[in-house]
């Protein structure tokens, strides 16, 4: 056993002094690079990409000169399923059918939608007018009146004009001589009654020696007796002096006149009455000779109105009857209105007018709080005391969208409280019924009205970002029931010739509906890969709206300062230039510590156990590609890899994910035989926020590999990738920023010639760099290389093969594999020696015994299973 120990421990010290030591200016002086490796130039040369598969260029014979050739789009680019999602919506009259549109933000989904409603919308209906009046039998219940389209200003226009007129010629009529004469009559015949009523009890109480005296505003009997030939008041002394008999029949006489007088007096309060009533009757048949012409007319000109016969018939029977309080306009309910000369309760109030034969109303709520979307009373502080009436009735984008289409950010609508709800009770009712939010949420009771509810017939669409919209999935059950319709936007377009000349058409919208200078040749070709390298595929075009059309909006501006006539790819290029300028304030501090090395970065020279990961900064609109330094150490263990991330919960799960699957490659790769028995550790350095991700895997495994095997990995390589538990690399996001990035680091520290990227092969289509990498690339100072498996990555980091099984199952002497399954053995051995000292002496020899017998096994497989049959008590520490 001390014998096999050695050998190993000699044989892994002979590769270590060949390759490298453990100091790194030794490993940086005397290793090489893959380049000046022989051995590892096929697989050089079968991963390494020409400078031609790193961009996709238009080809320019198939681009028109300027935009002044092409026809502008006015159509969906690229979204044919959202077009006929959206088509469907329209189309379906049914309840429910309303269109949920989902895309990332920036697509211009909202314009595309609203074109096409607006196509539509030119061939619909025009929906009806929609009117709150004064309901006379019930205030608080205000009525709704349905007009056809552009009747409604014309109904209040000619109510409020019937309303002036009435009260002008109401005012002539009672201020008119004969009005007054008439009234004078009729209060002259009740003066006559009253004056002949009080002679004849005046009369009677003579008779019975009994005058009528007034006395404090009050009419009373008071006996009288003849004195000189006068009837003079008898005194109480004169009262006195008479007999009982006279004194008692002066008593009774009194009591007699007494009830006369009262029954007079109910009398003459009848006549004033019935006068009163004679002037009320009066002004009523005056009145309704005014009103009367004036509601006929409104009648006849919109008589197929429903409800409107029954609410003038109210309107005029309330002029008549309260003609006085209308003259007089000193009562609340008669005074002219807040904001309006005609009192309220005689007003019309629109909630909703179309102009005829304009189609249906098309609108777009950029607010839609509970209040905007289905409309709120109002109300008034006068005094002290808080009013409303339904004149303060204002109507919602619901009211105004009604018969017609309603566009709203899904975000927007939930962040406003009870928006979604009411909503969704409007749709699903079929009707606008306003309700306070006041009354909902507080326990108060101040009095507010209560609209008849509105007929609903609409098309919501909601936009919002996938995220958002599988959330509301989640959290609203109805949702289904409701929006039926859901329109997917999708991000890119396939690129082809066809689709090219559509994106310049596209192009070409922007420039006429902004009216800018015209794009020449080499700008439109400029745009084509912007937009592949927006889409991250050589096959593909982005269609971020926004983004395009800041771009092209900037390259004019830099065009019109530069005095061009025509827009160049010059002026793209500068409006790229200054995006990035703009944006690049994070970009621009991390360079700055690592031109200070405050970043530890190196991109030349060998490490053990340390790599050049790839990461991607992702800051609200900030993207940039950049080096991390990735570091493994390996120690005698059980087994385990610590991610040193996850640990401290700076790591994700798809990061954990990629540790697990390395581990398992590494498990089913050299633990077949064997325990693994050593433990590591993996952590990015200088990291200090959220690591997400599996596409690191590749580059952990090399860590790894290189930390147990002791070979140094070139650190003028970076690598970015995951893979899978076969070794078989997968494609990652990110590749040209992060390709970027480690050429930008490369630069900044200094091109050797011999710095590059390791990418997965399925990245290719994904290549769109910029041009100074890929002429770095052309002129050899820098390299791209696609790989398919772990083994390509290795011995390109590496430069030595991997190495191949032989048929003793061992790996070719000097490979990559061969010093991991040495290292592997020596820790095996280490563990099997441990054991052996823990027992006693004379069981040595029946080990040694047993290890002769397992040396045998790769001689005869027969007989190391017969050997160990036989030593089953006494068998080598594999068999733990």
């Amino acid at each position: 056993m001390t014998q096999r120990l050695e050998q190993i421990h000699s044989s892994l010290s002979t590769t270590v002094n060949e390759s490298s030591t453990n100091k790194p200016q030794e490993i940086q002086t005397t290793l090489k690079s893959a380049f000046d490796q022989p051995e590892i130039q096929n697989t050089l040369t079968k991963t390494q990409l020409p400078p031609e598969q790193l961009t996709h260029t238009p080809d320019l014979k198939k681009i028109p000169t300027s935009t002044k050739r092409i026809k502008p789009l006015n159509d969906f680019l690229g979204q044919d399923r959202a077009r006929a999602s959206v088509e469907a919506g329209i189309a379906l009259p049914y309840s429910g059918y309303n269109i949920f549109a989902v895309g990332t933000a920036g697509l211009g989904k909202r314009t595309m939608i609203k074109r096409l409603l607006q196509q539509h919308a030119k061939n619909m209906p025009t929906p009806c007018d929609w009117v709150y009046v004064n309901n006379f039998k019930f205030p608080r219940e205000p009525l709704a009146l349905q007009f056809p389209a552009g009747q409604a200003v014309k109904f209040q226009t000619m109510l409020h004009q019937s309303w002036q007129t009435i009260l002008k010629q109401l005012e002539r009529r009672f201020t008119a001589e004969t009005y007054h004469n008439r009234i004078e009559m009729i209060r002259q015949h009740a003066g006559d009654e009253q004056h002949q009523a009080l002679i004849e009890i005046t009369r009677e109480g003579e008779d019975l020696d009994l005058k009528l005296i007034s006395q404090d505003d009050e009419h009373c009997f008071v006996p009288v007796h003849l004195i000189d030939d006068k009837y003079q008041e008898m005194s109480k002394e004169d009262i006195n002096a008479l007999n009982s008999k006279q004194r008692a029949e002066i008593a009774s006489n009194m009591r007699y006149m007494d009830k006369k007088l009262e029954r007079l007096g109910l009398h003459l309060g009848d006549l004033e009455d019935n006068a009163r009533d004679k002037v009320q009757l009066l002004n009523r048949e005056i009145a309704k000779q005014v009103v009367i012409p004036r509601i006929d007319l409104i009648q006849n000109k919109f008589g197929s109105v429903a409800g409107l016969e029954n609410y003038l018939k109210l309107y005029a029977d309330d002029i008549i009857s309260n003609v006085e309080f209308v003259l007089e306009q000193e009562e609340d309910d008669f005074t002219p209105g807040q904001f309006n000369r005609i009192p309220s309760r005689y007003q019309a109030n629109i909630i909703a007018s179309h102009k005829p034969n304009a189609g249906a109303p098309v609108i777009f709520e950029d607010f839609p709080t509970h209040y905007n979307l289905l409309g709120h009373v109002e109300q008034l502080t006068q005094n002290g005391t808080i009013t409303t009436d339904f004149t303060l009735i204002r109507p919602g984008s619901l009211h105004k969208a009604n018969g017609g289409f309603l566009i709203l950010e899904a975000e927007q609508l939930l962040e406003q409280p009870y928006a979604w709800q009411g909503l969704k009770r409007a749709l699903k009712s079929g009707q606008l019924k306003l309700s306070s939010l006041e009354h909902m949420l507080t326990l108060t009771g101040s009095i507010s009205i209560e609209p008849a509810a509105i007929d609903l017939n609409i098309k919501v669409i909601l936009l919002a970002e996938p995220d958002i919209y599988y959330d509301i999935l989640e959290l609203e059950p109805e949702l289904g029931s409701v929006f039926k319709i859901r329109a997917d936007f999708t991000d890119t377009l396939q690129r082809n010739d066809i689709n090219e000349q559509a994106y310049m058409q596209l192009i070409a919208d922007y420039v006429q509906t902004d009216k800018l200078l015209p794009f020449d040749r080499s700008a439109l070709a400029a745009l084509l890969t912007d937009s592949s390298r927006q889409a991250e595929d050589q096959s593909s075009l982005s269609l971020h709206a926004l983004t395009l059309g800041d771009l092209i909006r900037e390259a004019h501006h830099h065009a019109a300062l530069s005095g061009d006539k025509m827009v160049t790819e010059n002026h793209i290029n500068t409006a790229l230039d200054h995006r990035k300028y703009r944006l690049g304030y994070l970009r621009e501090l991390y360079w700055q510590d690592l031109s200070r090395g405050t970043q530890l970065i190196e991109t030349k020279g060998h490490r053990l156990g340390q790599i050049n990961a790839l990461s991607v900064i992702q800051y609200a609109d900030v993207e940039f590609g950049l080096p991390s330094r990735l570091t493994a150490s390996v120690y005698q263990g059980g087994g385990d890899i610590l991610d040193i991330e996850r640990s401290v919960e700076l790591g994700g799960s798809l990061h954990a994910k990629g540790v697990l699957l390395m581990s398992s490659f590494l498990k089913a790769h050299f633990g077949r035989e064997q325990i693994l028995h050593f433990s590591a550790a993996l952590a990015f350095e200088q990291s200090y926020g959220q690591v997400d991700g599996d596409s690191a895997t590749v580059a952990e495994l090399s860590a790894l590999i290189s930390a147990i095997s002791q070979l140094p990995i070139d650190q003028s390589w970076a690598i970015t990738g995951s893979m899978n538990q076969l070794g078989q690399v997968q494609p990652i996001g990110g590749v040209n920023a992060k390709i970027e990035g480690f050429y930008d680091a490369c630069k900044l520290q200094g091109l050797t010639g011999k710095q590059g990227v390791i990418i997965p092969r399925q990245n290719m289509q994904h290549l769109m760099l910029r041009k100074d990498v890929i002429e770095a690339v052309k002129l050899g100072q820098f390299h791209i290389h696609a790989i398919d498996t772990i083994d390509q990555a290795l011995e390109i980091l590496m430069a030595r093969p991997v190495g191949t099984l032989d048929k003793k199952g061992r790996y070719s002497k000097g490979s990559i594999y061969a010093a991991v399954m040495e290292q592997l053995e020596y820790w095996q051995a280490i563990e099997d020696g441990a054991e052996f000292e823990e027992e006693e002496p004379k069981k040595k020899k029946k080990k040694k015994k047993a290890k002769k017998d397992k040396k045998s096994k790769k001689v005869d497989t027969a007989k190391e299973a017969e050997s160990n049959e036989e030593n089953i008590d006494e068998v080598s520490p594999n068999a733990e």
